[in-house]
């Protein structure tokens, strides 16, 4: 098993990752080689998906290399607590954004759902917390960051 780390670091938390090497291969190989030193970056709630916090990736020519076009694997559009999308959208196709977006969404609730203004927007679930305890913890911290406001994260290998 293949894992990686997401350290929330104003809660002092850190979260094991499983990767999901056998059902979305590519997008596991592409994030692998994204996080191969520390990624740090904010994560704020999402508007529309529902109990997320919503990580955009840099737009640099390592992420272009690696993740632009991502190819389609183990999609969904109701992610469960713990489980991690990622949804790319090239440039200008979300509200005309000249930069692409690499999206790593954070599902840490239920009733949460891929829906955008322009329609049903499946992502690659890729990786998922296996500990209850951690989907727990994480939901605290996503109940945080809608009440409080983004926060930095930092994504690495374990």
């Amino acid at each position: 098993m293949k894992y990686f780390l997401i350290e929330f670091p104003e809660e002092g938390k850190e979260f094991k990752v499983e990767l999901l090497t056998e059902k979305a291969p590519k997008t596991c190989e592409a994030f692998w080689e994204a996080i191969s030193e520390p990624v740090e970056v904010f994560g704020k709630h999402a508007m529309y998906t529902g109990k997320e916090v919503s990580v955009q990736l840099p737009p640099n020519d390592k992420n272009k290399g690696l993740l632009y076009n991502a190819a389609p694997e183990n999609l969904t559009c109701f992610p469960l607590p713990g489980e991690l999308l990622f949804t790319f959208m090239p440039e200008h196709a979300f509200g005309g954004i000249p930069v692409p977006i690499y999206d790593v969404g954070i599902f840490y609730g239920r009733d949460a759902r891929t829906f955008f203004p322009m329609g049903w927007l499946p992502g690659n679930l890729f990786a998922q917390l296996t500990s209850e305890e951690d989907k727990k913890e994480l939901a605290e911290i996503g109940k945080n960051i809608n009440v409080n406001g983004q926060q930095k994260i930092i994504f690495r290998r374990g």
